[in-house]
């Protein structure tokens, strides 16, 4: 039978295998658990401190909490298969959610507070609240890889990180509505709804489809961790995972102060600008997911490369003088960065779910996870002392000005670079061609999605509305 984009057949299937009764809880947990992480663990977090005049220092360790402490997934993997998969995620993520509480007290503490005890408490309750997260989180992908099918893998982390981005969007304009109003209590609300949240998210999580245990593949034999990581084409998308992450780490740890300190941004816009970013990631994830399951995860990856190259040297642009920072520039960027991410962040988990075998996959899982988040957790660590140091440094070449912010993405620019070269050494059975994927990404997919768009509000009675 030949497949066609409507029937969702994939990798040449004959049949659509089902996804379990119940899968859609998941997208409905994302919904309320990134409205919660959203908050404690991004751009939110990051005002706060910035907002108490914390140094480049302070920001790395804040940002670099979430992913170090990702290494506890190593020694939490050997319980995950005997405990069951969602009873281990629910313990961590409930008691995670209590710490939540606490974060929202802190924020509500007025300006009269010391801001040195303000942002030690903070880190305290962050450092507990990662703590419990990066134990818990071992269980999640090894969870979704085996109840989901692998042939709609693609499309279930496309609908997955499409609710997540929702939620984002409206977690993210929300937050930049209250912090239009500067009060000091402003960003008390705002962490007070990702409390709500977080418990809201429990109750969905409970509702998740689980994996008996007697069903989970187990190894009993004492875990070869060494033969695992060196396991030929794991390690080489390691290394391709972590070059890209040296770069996505830094990027997504100082862009706030980039904003705020060098273009001189407010707080509100540097959210509504967030928001922005983040609904075209949720457009991308439309458009590629339906293509991304007979497509394949490298030219998607490489074209996630190349529009991060554009990103980055838009910035280091700007930074040096060159483009000015206005409204088009400002649209380009948001641009370059949506899409960029909406590929990089489906085609590279569902890369690595692929590429794990059945038999120990979640110390497989949880070795790359440690490996990517070490990595976004430590390279932050490296780039604050050096943005500290070079605060006031500046060389003028001509009409290129060199400051911190033009080298900090000089060097993001470089690696990415770097990253394009590696992945051409990752293995891949089934994938289209280069000029093939550009044509069903601009040309046919779109016009799928406009025909299912029309026929939608045709089905709807709404098309005399036009």
């Amino acid at each position: 039978m030949k497949s066609t984009p409507d029937s969702r057949s994939h990798s040449g299937a004959s049949s659509v295998e089902p996804m379990p009764e119940g899968v859609h809880n998941v997208y409905i947990f994302d919904i309320f658990n990134t409205t919660s992480w959203s908050v404690v663990l991004g751009t939110p977090m990051l005002l706060f401190y910035q907002h108490l005049n914390a140094t480049a220092t302070i920001l790395a360790i804040a940002a670099g909490l979430s992913p170090v402490l990702n290494i506890l997934q190593i020694p939490a993997a050997r319980f995950v298969e005997r405990v069951g998969y969602r009873r281990f995620v629910l313990s961590g993520w409930t008691t995670r959610s209590i710490f939540v509480i606490g974060m929202a007290v802190i924020a509500f503490l007025p300006d009269t507070v010391d801001r040195t005890t303000r942002i030690v408490s903070m880190l305290f309750l962050a450092f507990i609240y990662n703590v419990s997260r990066g134990i818990s989180v071992c269980g999640m992908l090894p969870w979704f890889t085996h109840i989901i099918p692998e042939s709609r893998r693609g499309e279930f982390l496309a609908r997955d990180q499409l609710a997540s981005a929702m939620a984002s969007i409206g977690c993210l304009f929300i937050s930049g509505a209250l912090f239009k109003l500067h009060s000091w209590y402003s960003y008390g609300f705002v962490f007070s709804i990702s409390a709500v949240a977080a418990f809201v998210s429990l109750y969905f999580l409970r509702r998740i489809p689980d994996v008996p245990v007697e069903k989970i593949v187990r190894n009993e034999s004492p875990l070869p961790w060494r033969e695992m990581f060196f396991y030929p084409p794991f390690l080489k998308y390691i290394r391709y995972n972590v070059i890209i992450n040296m770069a996505l780490g830094a990027s997504g740890a100082f862009w706030v102060r980039y904003f705020r300190v060098f273009l001189h941004v407010s707080e509100s816009n540097i959210l509504f600008i967030a928001c922005l970013s983040t609904i075209v990631i949720a457009v991308g994830l439309f458009l590629v997911g339906p293509l991304i399951d007979h497509a394949g995860n490298k030219p998607a990856l490489t074209l996630s490369g190349l529009f991060y190259t554009c990103h980055f040297s838009g910035w280091m642009l700007v930074a040096a003088g060159i483009l000015p920072y206005n409204l088009i520039v400002l649209t380009i960027q948001i641009f370059t960065s949506g899409i960029a991410g909406a590929l990089w962040n489906l085609a590279n988990v569902r890369a690595v779910m692929g590429i794990v075998p059945a038999m120990g996959r979640p110390h497989f899982l949880a070795l790359y996870s440690v490996a990517s988040n070490l990595t976004i957790g430590l390279i932050p660590l490296a780039w604050g002392p050096i943005m500290d140091s070079l605060e006031r440094w500046q060389v003028t070449w001509g009409w290129w000005h060199w400051n911190c912010y033009t080298l900090f993405y000089f060097v993001l620019v470089c690696t990415i670079i770097n990253g394009l070269f590696a992945l051409r050494s990752v293995a891949e059975p089934r994938t289209m061609t280069w000029d093939v994927f550009m044509r069903e990404l601009l040309v046919r997919t779109p016009s799928r999605a406009v025909s299912r768009l029309i026929g939608r509000v045709r089905g709807t009675g709404l098309e005399g509305l036009e």
